[in-house]
């Protein structure tokens, strides 16, 4: 039976408590504390019984990135993580700080292929959505079918800012909001590249 550690449950309810009760200033450096049973544990879930208390539905890396994500700060990140003593051998700060300087690097030049496909999506929906605003223009202006009866100027001019509407958000959404998202993780991307690691050896107690 294991003895009396945390869940992984409740380190992660310490640090989001830790992040909002400190408010997060751009000086101090971000601490976020994992407890993993090996270091591949950073990159990939274990294979263990889900239902355990002491299961992580998280890998490390996954979990520091929504931490940083929800905390919005630019400040330095310490991250100490604990192993067991057999796993925390010499130099297994040195590796996982170089696995995951290499993992934040592809992410970040995947990021940003992925708002370069976008942005070319963005454009090439304008080739439908300038017609189709276009259209819509012609219908909103009472001055293209006058003489029709105010019921029917109302309809169409309501349907020809529909149109509009509809030819534009989505290339507009695409090409000037799209990138917010990729820009985000980036940043909290580059602070974990960033990182300064510390390994902590512990002995997990153990009764029979």
């Amino acid at each position: 039976m294991e003895g009396a550690v945390n869940s992984p449950a409740e380190r992660l309810t310490d640090d989001d408590t830790q992040g909002a009760d400190q408010g997060m200033s751009d000086t101090e450096p971000q601490m976020i504390h994992l407890r993993l049973e090996s270091a591949s544990e950073m990159f990939q879930l274990p294979q263990a019984d889900p239902f355990s208390p002491y299961f992580n539905y998280l890998t490390g890396l996954e979990y520091c990135l929504s931490l940083l994500l929800s905390r919005g700060s630019r400040a330095p990140v310490r991250l100490e993580v604990s192993l067991p003593a057999a796993e925390a051998a010499e130099g297994a700060g040195g590796r996982i700080s170089g696995a995951l300087r290499r993992y934040c690097e592809h992410r970040i030049a995947c990021n940003d292929r992925e708002w370069r496909a976008g942005r070319r999506t963005g454009l090439a929906a304008l080739w439908i959505g300038v017609p189709v605003t276009i259209a819509g223009f012609c219908l909103a202006f009472p001055y293209v079918i006058s003489g029709v009866n105010e019921h029917v100027t109302s309809v169409l001019d309501t349907g020809g800012w529909v149109l509009v509407w509809i030819g534009l958000w989505y290339p507009l959404d695409t090409l000037f909001f799209g990138r917010i998202q990729y820009d985000r993780e980036n940043r909290a991307l580059r602070l974990l590249k960033d990182a300064s690691i510390v390994v902590q050896p512990r002995e997990d107690v153990t009764a029979v």
